[in-house]
This record gives C-alpha cells, sequence and structure tokens, in this order.
C-alpha cells in the first residue's frame, strides 16, 4: 500500500475519533520516551503528530544539525 494512502486513511480516522487518535500517540510517545529517553523531544514530536492527524500541514524537515538525538552511549539504533 502507498504511504501517502495510509498517511490520508491515518488522518480520515482521527478525524471521525480524535481523542482516540491522541490518546494513541500520546501512549507510543511515553514508550518511546521511556525505552530510548529524550522525553522533551519526544513529546514535541508527539504534538507534532496530533498536529497532523487533525488537518495540519506536514512539518518541513528539521534544520541542519537539529537531528534525531544520539543513542545512549552502549546502545544500538534499532534497525529498520
Amino acid at each position: 500500500m502507498d504511504l501517502g494512502k495510509m498517511a490520508d486513511k491515518a488522518k480520515d480516522w482521527a478525524g471521525k475519533n480524535p481523542d482516540k487518535a491522541d490518546g494513541y500517540v500520546d501512549k507510543g510517545a511515553d514508550v518511546v520516551g521511556e525505552k530510548f529517553g529524550h522525553e522533551q523531544q519526544v513529546d514535541q514530536f508527539g504534538d507534532k503528530a496530533k498536529d497532523y492527524l487533525h488537518g495540519g500541514q506536514e512539518q518541513p524537515p528539521p534544520p541542519e544539525g537539529q537531528g534525531p538525538p544520539p543513542h545512549p552511549p552502549g546502545e544500538e539504533p534499532p534497525r529498520p
């Protein structure tokens, strides 16, 4: 399935179920924040995801040098 179509379906569902969508984003952000740290950045990303799901425009990429946070020492990054 096309990622664009998946995003459109997610936005459509979130528009019909905004409280559930926000809850899922918050739960996901909590899990990621607990596992990898950087809770503040994860919360900011969650807020942007909720904005996008509620009809906001896609966010531009972060400015150069402000990409994802580094992984804690001794941990390898997750593999796609």
